[in-house]
């Protein structure tokens, strides 16, 4: 096999921003320096991921005139209202200053800018479509006719965005009265300020649409707005009165993946579950098994446990159809194939969170078209599965991978339980033999010596050969959190501390921050595998200073970030994997 590993590229300097949004619209990137807005995307299923509309430097830019003298930013500083709601206040060159709250409406298609003034002055948002870009993976440029116009319901402007395969249209107003102009390539929104005003962005896939949005948003008016998002937040946040920076880093990961890794197609209303809507995470806009299923539901379900359940079903639905295959697109097609055990076995991970309707033979059997795909893998010899990419998504050196056997021994206890209710008691009985067979299995054919003493190996072929080797995705420490072995296990203590210790070619000694690195980022430890660490007694208290030593990215996980400094160095808007921190931090403080 030609062994392909795919790197991601390391970045530089992180650049912090802000972000806002609800599931039908995302604003990813909010600078936190003059409060502009660089892009906003939406779903589309019929496309298969993101369609973003960007400026050059920003599609929406607040500038501030006092007697028609344009005024500077001189500082900003900025807040996230419980740990979500944007809020950045501008000191200007005359010595007054501006407060200014981006949110959108916890339903409805549409965003409010909100401004209040020290003193009386003037604002000038501009608004600038310069690109429009389709996200999955990459963002792809396409071309595309705009054209403002005036709407006919409140002779408001209104933005029309055409392509060959994409329409859709944005409208403006405000809370009072207001001014706009025509500048050509794009339109200036101007009003008066004194205490607060706001403009209103209303998005639907016509201008009637938005257009009769706008005329709903400005009905409810924006405090109302305000009002709903603020409660909102406040009764689903989590309070940790113990540890103020925890609760912190908790919570904001906890929304970012409840708003960023699941969305709304704004076509059909149908849910869509990604690893992130945010184009800074370089595989933006696809879906994996593994990232929704075992890192952002758990999260979710945290927030909304209803809401948990729909989407869980209706994913599992979607995506049953091709179980394992490395991503697909956000309508359930492969992306890009390659079997991956894990991402196979997170379905009835899943099931094992969920209230399931035992009626419900649609999800019963894309349940078992699953185990269906998982039976292939089956090796007769071992009683062990197959796998061909690893929980990193790179290619595995031997077959019988440990942690992927170790979720599938998991999956299939919750399986089990699922046939015992529905009464399938052959069923039941069959996948118990496959549970016991795999736990032998794995005693047999992965457990090995280092160093005298017995630990499990990463992987084998079944006949002798193994790789040590700890793949942060599926950090060998999760073989507790899914049960298999007690932290008082003698050889997973000894696994732990092999990989933890110089023996190990991805262990730093002398690193401020100790966690694991790997084949695909092989010089910046794991944020991933930090979320393991929280879920290993063994190694949780000093994840947890880790973690406090990791602002990743600005509070947000990464995918791996720098051993000494904690900043991030790939992945980063990745809301899926702030989910898997979320629920690794909420069982560590709330459950352990």
């Amino acid at each position: 096999m030609n062994k392909i590993i795919t790197r991601p590229s390391k970045i530089d300097k992180n650049v912090r921003v802000l972000y806002a949004g609800n599931h039908y619209i995302s604003l990813p990137d909010i600078d936190i320096n003059d409060a502009s807005i660089k892009s906003i995307n939406i779903i589309s299923l019929s496309n298969k991921g993101l369609v973003e509309l960007s400026g050059e430097e920003a599609l929406f830019e607040p500038r501030f005139y006092k007697k028609g003298e344009g005024l500077e930013i001189v500082k900003s500083e900025i807040e996230e209202i419980f740990y979500y709601i944007p809020s950045i206040k501008l000191y200007l060159s005359d010595g007054s200053s501006v407060l200014i709250k981006i949110y959108a409406d916890l339903k409805e298609k549409g965003f409010v800018y909100e401004f209040e003034g020290s003193e009386e002055i003037e604002i000038h948002l501009v608004i600038n479509p310069v690109k429009l870009s389709f996200l999955r993976f990459n963002s792809h440029e396409i071309d595309f006719k705009k054209e403002f116009k005036i709407d006919k319901w409140l002779k408001n402007p209104a933005l029309n965005v055409y392509s060959y395969n994409v329409a859709f249209s944005l409208a403006f107003g405000a809370e009072k009265e207001f001014d706009y102009s025509d500048e050509g390539e794009g339109v200036i929104l101007k009003l008066k300020l004194n205490g607060k005003n706001c403009f209103y962005v209303a998005v639907n896939s016509d201008m009637d649409g938005a257009s009769t949005t706008l005329i709903h948003l400005k009905r409810k008016g924006f405090e109302r707005i305000y009002e709903e998002v603020y409660r909102w937040l406040k009764k689903k946040y989590i309070k940790y009165s113990q540890d103020e920076y925890l609760e912190r880093l908790l919570n904001k990961n906890l929304f970012f993946n409840y708003f960023f890794a699941v969305g709304k197609d704004m076509e059909s209303d149908n849910y869509v579950a990604l690893t992130s809507r945010s184009p800074r995470y370089y595989v933006s806009s696809a879906f994996w098994e593994r990232d929704s299923f075992l890192w952002s539901f758990p999260a979710i379900k945290l927030v909304d446990r209803e809401f948990h359940n729909l989407i869980a079903r209706e994913m599992i639905l979607r995506h049953s159809k091709n179980a394992g295959d490395h991503a697909h697109y956000i309508d359930g097609t492969v992306l890009y194939p390659g079997f991956e055990l894990d991402e196979a076995a997170s379905y009835l991970i899943l099931i094992g969170t969920m209230d399931i309707d035992l009626e419900d033979m649609e999800l019963i059997k894309a349940l078992e078209r699953v185990y269906s795909r998982i039976e292939k893998e089956f090796d007769r010899e071992t009683a062990l599965y197959k796998t061909f990419l690893l929980p990193s998504d790179d290619p595995s050196d031997y077959p019988f991978v440990t942690i992927d056997n170790v979720i599938l021994w998991r999956g299939f206890i919750n399986l089990k339980d699922l046939y015992v209710k529905l009464n399938c008691y052959n069923k039941a009985e069959a996948l118990q033999k496959k549970i016991d067979g795999i736990y032998k299995g794995i005693y047999k054919y992965l457990v090995t010596e280092m160093d005298g003493k017995p630990i499990f190996a990463w992987s084998t072929d079944g006949k002798g050969n193994y790789r040590f080797y700890n793949d942060p995705p599926g950090n060998l420490g999760l073989m507790y959190y899914y049960g298999f072995v007690d932290y008082h296990d003698e050889i997973f203590k000894n696994t732990i501390e092999y990989y933890y210790s110089p023996k190990y070619k991805y262990y730093f000694e002398g690193a401020k921050i100790r966690e694991l690195a790997c084949d695909h980022h092989p010089n910046t430890p794991s944020g991933l595998g930090l979320c393991g660490s929280l879920l290993n007694p063994l190694k949780r208290e000093e994840a947890l200073l880790w973690l406090k030593n990791a602002n990743m990215d600005y509070g947000i996980l990464a995918e791996s970030f720098d051993k000494n400094t904690g900043e991030a160095k790939t992945g980063v808007g990745f809301a899926t994997g702030a989910g898997y921190l979320a629920m690794a931090l909420y069982k560590v403080l709330f459950e352990e």
